[in-house]
């Protein structure tokens, strides 16, 4: 799937699955580690709102565009899910080797087969290299109109 499709997979998804995202006010000692928290339920109630602590290096938590929030909860997934373990993940993502990252890991363990439960494995996060360079594929994410 190109990445203009996993855009309108994306949209797909959070109609389809009747999705609420919020993004949360900003924790000081997780805007440092360019990190924010979303929170991420459905309409039709079936699981209780999740929590995620997605990595956010480009503030793109704070424009109002539950269609990009949506990719960075995928992307913070599949970040998790490629990863062997909290090792892997931490250098991956250059976060420091301490007692926070490896709880935010530990919480993950917990929150992505939630996260999943909800939005199924076949939504797929943007190639990380276009949110980088703000391609036209991320400016088109970034401008997403639902």
């Amino acid at each position: 799937m190109d990445n203009k499709n996993r855009i309108s997979a994306l949209a797909k998804c959070y109609k389809n699955k009747h999705l609420i995202l919020s993004v949360e006010k900003e924790i000081k000692h997780l805007t440092e580690e360019s990190l924010r928290e979303i929170t991420v339920n459905n309409l039709e109630g079936i699981q209780s709102a999740v929590k995620l602590i997605v990595f956010d290096e480009y503030r793109d938590a704070d424009i109002d565009n539950p269609i990009l929030w949506l990719h960075l909860v995928v992307e913070a997934c599949e970040w998790f899910e490629e990863a062997d373990d909290y090792l892997i993940w931490r250098q991956d993502l250059g976060f420091k080797d301490n007692d926070f990252f490896l709880e935010l890991y530990e919480r993950l363990k917990n929150n992505v087969p939630e996260i999943r439960k909800l939005i199924g494995y076949d939504v797929k996060a943007i190639d990380h290299y276009h949110i980088e360079f703000n391609t036209d594929v991320a400016q088109a994410l970034r401008n997403f109109d639902i």
